[in-house]
Formats: C-alpha cells, structure tokens, sequence
C-alpha cells in the first residue's frame, strides 16, 4: 500500500469518510471478459468532439451513428466477434492452468464488478479502496502522453455488499491473488500489482468492522 496509491484513493473520499485500505490490482488469470452488448458506449475524446463539430450535417449524424460501434452495426459486431476469439482462447487456457478465477453471471455482484472495470477501458492495472462505508475502484485513463495518471472512479458498492475478501485462495499458484467474494454468493479473483502488498490489505480490510 504505497502513498501514491493512498493519494489517489483519498481524493475520491466523501466528506467524513475514513480511508482504511488500498491496493494496486489486476484481474486475475481466466476472468472471462464482458460481451461488448453489456459495455457503456466508449466517450468520445475531445479531438473527436473537435472533428465532429466540425463535419458537415450528413456525415455528423454517420458519426453519431458509431457505425463502428458493435452494440449499434451487426457488420461492427461480427468483426468484434472475430477480434476476441484469440481472447476466448486465452481465457480458456488460463482457466485450465489457474481454475476458476470467477463464480456468478454477468448479473451478478462479480459480474457488475468486472464489467464495469471493463467499461472504463483504463489501465489494465486499478486501484481497490475500501472506506469505513464503502468499497470503490480506480483506474487510469490518462492518454498516452499524459505523464500524469487520470483516475476514474468506475465501481462502488457498500461494505455490506462484500462478504469477504481473502488472500492466498486454496488451490491456486498465482502470487498476490485476492478472492473478493460478494453477499450474492458470487466472487471474482484480483492479483496484487505488487504480490507482497496482498497479505496486508486484505489484513487491513478485515479489521474494520463492516
């Protein structure tokens, strides 16, 4: 748990809300990725809004339109689908080595969990906080040249809402992994950036009553 990381978990704090714990984290091997029909459209970046403005009536409302967009073009959407069959693939074989890294369907606690990470379409690596009310995760979505990191809140749920989280799960390899099991039964796996900083936030995270 780096002050870095404190830093950026603190400037998402509501008023006269406690910081307890934070970890820098990814998924872990064999989470299954979201469907593009469950995904929020991307937002459009500034230079896009700039070029847009900028077209003629026709051609703005084909922007619009996201014709590339998979939720909106049925072409969009097959080429989407032949696009993550390498990525069916991977998660297939992570699951093989690594075993079931999430228990529950897209509706579910575990299955909002990773699609919103997925919907905010950041950093691969996040930031996981947990308050004296609330858990809530980071990521950045700074540009490429942006030397300074932009976070973005893209999930929150009560602590009621977590069951548990635990560290070194029975039966797995993987170094830092951290189940976060929710109060619906479901649970998704998480892998500690830093492997050592697992044992401490989970630790951290237990001794505040929920």
């Amino acid at each position: 748990m780096n002050e870095g990381g404190r830093e950026q978990a603190e400037a998402f704090l509501r008023p006269g809300e406690r910081l307890v714990a934070w970890c820098s984290y990814g998924l872990g091997p064999g989470v299954p990725t979201p469907p593009w029909s469950l995904l929020p459209p991307p937002e459009p970046t500034e230079l896009q809004r700039r070029i847009e403005g900028r077209l003629p009536g026709p051609l703005k409302q084909l922007a619009k339109a996201r014709v590339l967009d998979p939720r909106r073009s049925r072409p969009a959407a097959a080429a989407d689908a032949i696009d993550r069959m390498p990525d069916a693939v991977d998660d297939f074989g992570n699951r093989l080595m690594h075993g079931t890294s999430m228990e529950g369907g897209w509706q579910s606690a575990a299955g909002r969990f990773v699609i919103s990470r997925a919907g905010a379409r950041g950093s691969v690596t996040g930031l996981l906080a947990v308050t004296d009310r609330r858990w809530y995760a980071l990521s950045d979505v700074s540009q490429l040249w942006q030397m300074t990191p932009v976070m973005k809140q893209y999930w929150e749920t009560p602590r009621s809402a977590v069951s548990a989280l635990r560290a070194k799960p029975t039966g797995v390899l993987q170094k830092g992994r951290m189940d976060i099991e929710f109060t619906d039964g479901s649970w998704v796996a998480l892998v500690a950036s830093v492997s050592r900083d697992a044992a401490p936030f989970v630790a951290a995270s237990a001794r505040y009553p929920g």
